[in-house]
Order: structure tokens, then C-alpha cells, then sequence
């Protein structure tokens, strides 16, 4: 009997077999044993859109809670650039305090004495938990956050060796950049590091990190080392797959396989998304090439509800027609294009189609296109 659909193309979504990310949940493990032993070392992982980067933090999570540590996942709010510094303090504190795996008391908790003592109110309780802050009053940011993370630790202190705060998507932090100095400077305080054990693994897309990863700079070099998530290759591509079939009656021809390495270059997501809609094409629990083209269109139309519309927002008519004349295997040279098409400044135009990420430059005046998807979605336009 067929099995529903095992494909799970939808962001933090948990999927069915976890594969190919033995180097990072080796590294994982290992910081977790330095730090039970105060050899404390925070670190970012990036990756670009769709490349598994919640899942494996989710992972990490249960992961911590085998290893016998506290672990706390949240995802990082969007916050405004007129957010008070005050404010993106008490996000972190109170995003930490809904996520932790023990309930915390405001009768006998340390955070919460130690909250009411610089005059905030806090209400409810759990996910519904707010703080409330006199906008009058004057409280320091920095050393409101290192007194809750304190806190926090005493409060956890007894019930484990370590607690994992694993902060999601901190890319929206980007109008708010100056959070990172703050949570440094909290970080490397001789008290922190003396009186806690908390270890810190951040995410974020690869273009939310690029304004800490130029020379020396301050943040890039504390949250280190930068893991980049990166595409599968071929064959784990195809191991993927396999498992994820399993058990389910339903097979996808080699062919099948091959030609989704190909268009979706091993991007975790658009494996999901063409595995989808492939499986739900299936006949007689068979995929082959019959049911390629209705299921590739299905995953077009998928990926660009969700993710492509946004991209051709943003993509200009003169650009939309230099991707439509551009082959989509090999590498396109300018010069070629120019015969085809009469666009004044057509070099700058491509140099924009490679800061958009729809192209990538192979050498000097040759480029390639980066997500083939994406190009099939937009030649269709």
C-alpha cells in the first residue's frame, strides 16, 4: 500500500531522514563536551535559503537533550530599526525564558527577582509571558542581559551540565546589528564565563552574515567558525532520495533522480519541493519520465508561491529578458547574448543578475545560472 507523501518541502518542517551532515553534528558534539567543561566556544552556521539550516538546529536540539544538556530553539524575530536597545535585550531574555525546557517559577526564580528589581513588570506566564517597562525609566541593556543570562543559569543550574540556546534565522536581526556587539560584550564578560555554562549556535542566511565576515571584524571573529551549509552532491543526493522512498511503495526511475540532481543542483528544499510533486504524480507506485513534466511544473508553481514571485519583485524587465536568452547547462558568454538581444550597459545588467544570485560568474565575461529553477520559473513569465 502507497504511504503518504514522505517529502517535506516547508521551512523548520521536521524531515523524514536526516543525512549528510555528519561533519557538523560531529563538531556539534564535540563543542558540547568542551563546554560542560567551561571551554565554552559560540559559533554561527550559514547557509543560503532552504539549505536545511533549521532542521539541523532542530536537530541539535534533540541531540544536546541525549548528550543530558538543557536546549532552547526559538526563532529570531524581525525586529524594527526603532526598537529600543532595552527592548531587543528583553526579546532575547524572554524568547529564552518561553523556550527553556523547565517552567520557571515567578515565586522562587532568580530571573524574575531579578527582573522585578529593575522595575519590570512581568505578565502571564509561558509563550503568553510579556514584560512591561516604564518607557520613562533608564535601564542599561547590556547589563540587563548579562544579569539575565545570570539568572537564567542559576535557575537551570541544577537540572543540567550545560544549556544550548540555539537562535534561529538571526539574519532579522540585520536592522539591528548593534544586538550582536551587545550579546559579545555580555558574552566575553569574565562573569559570564566564570559563573555559567551557556553556549551559544546561531543561523542565518549567507548574505544576513556578510556584514561581520569582512577583515577582523569584532563579531565575525567571536561567533566562529562560520559552517556553511552546502548543497548535496550526486550521490547524496541520490542516497536522500532512496531514503526518504523507503518504505513508502513508491520508486523513482535512475533517470528521475539524475535529472532532479541536475535542476536542483543538490539544494536541499527543491529536492523536497520536486520529490513532492513527483511522488503525488506517481503511477503504480512508478515515477519515470511520463511523470516528469506535470511534476515539475507542480514544483514550479510551488517554489514560486513561496519563493519566487519575491525574487521577480525584484528583477527588472531588461533583466527577465537577458535570462530568457540564456542556456541553462552550459556557460553563457556576454558577447553571445549581445547578438541576440539590444540592451545598452548589458554587462552591468548581468553584474546585477550575479548580486541577485541568478547568476554566478564562471571567469571573466562567462557566467552560469545558479538556480535552475528559478530559471525555469521565470523563462515561463
Amino acid at each position: 500500500m502507497i504511504k503518504p507523501n514522505p517529502f517535506t518541502p516547508k521551512s523548520g518542517l521536521e524531515p523524514r531522514v536526516f543525512i549528510n551532515r555528519r561533519k557538523e553534528i560531529d563538531f556539534f558534539i564535540k563543542r558540547i563536551s568542551e563546554s560542560k567543561k567551561r571551554n565554552i566556544n559560540h559559533y554561527i552556521i550559514n547557509g543560503i535559503w532552504g539549505s536545511g539550516k533549521t532542521s539541523l538546529l532542530r536537530y541539535f536540539k534533540l541531540l544536546a537533550q541525549e548528550e543530558k544538556c538543557a536546549a532552547c530553539y526559538f526563532l529570531a524575530r524581525e525586529l524594527t530599526e526603532n526598537v529600543t536597545d532595552i527592548e531587543i535585550s528583553m526579546h532575547i531574555i524572554q524568547s529564552i525564558v518561553r523556550n527553556v525546557p523547565y517552567r520557571l517559577s515567578k515565586k522562587n526564580s532568580r530571573l524574575f527577582k531579578s527582573i522585578k528589581g529593575f522595575g519590570i513588570q512581568v505578565l502571564g506566564s509561558g509563550f503568553n509571558m510579556t514584560f512591561e517597562i516604564d518607557k520613562n525609566q533608564v535601564i542599561d541593556a547590556q547589563i540587563f542581559l548579562m544579569d539575565g543570562l545570570l539568572n537564567i543559569w542559576k535557575d537551570v543550574a541544577e537540572y543540567t551540565d550545560l544549556l544550548v540556546l540555539l537562535i534561529d534565522d538571526v539574519q532579522n536581526y540585520s536592522k539591528v546589528q548593534r544586538l550582536f556587539t551587545t550579546l559579545k560584550n555580555v558574552l566575553s564578560d569574565k562573569r559570564i564565563i566564570d559563573e555559567t555554562k551557556i553556549l551559544f549556535i546561531l543561523s542565518s542566511t549567507v548574505e544576513g552574515w556578510k556584514p561581520f565576515v569582512k577583515m577582523n571584524h569584532p563579531i565575525g571573529r567571536f561567533f566562529i567558525p562560520r559552517m556553511e551549509l552546502k548543497n548535496f552532491d550526486r550521490e547524496n543526493t541520490t542516497k536522500l532520495l532512496d531514503a526518504v522512498l523507503e518504505d513508502t511503495d513508491v520508486t523513482f526511475s535512475d533517470s528521475i533522480k539524475d535529472k532532479i540532481f541536475r535542476y536542483t543542483d543538490g539544494h536541499l528544499f527543491q529536492i523536497h519541493a520536486l520529490g513532492r510533486a513527483l511522488y503525488d504524480n506517481q503511477k503504480s507506485g512508478k515515477v519515470t519520465g511520463t511523470e516528469w513534466k506535470n511534476g515539475f511544473e507542480e514544483a514550479l508553481f510551488y517554489l514560486g508561491n513561496i519563493i519566487y514571485e519575491g525574487i521577480m519583485a525584484g528583477i527588472s524587465a531588461n533583466e527577465v529578458k537577458i535570462i530568457k536568452k540564456l542556456k541553462l547547462f552550459k556557460s553563457n558568454k556576454i558577447s553571445d547574448i549581445k547578438h541576440k538581444i539590444n540592451i545598452k550597459s548589458i554587462n552591468e545588467y548581468f553584474r546585477r543578475l550575479v548580486d541577485k544570485g541568478i547568476l554566478k560568474a564562471e571567469k571573466r565575461g562567462e557566467y552560469i545560472v545558479s538556480d535552475k529553477m528559478l530559471w525555469e520559473y521565470l523563462r515561463r513569465k
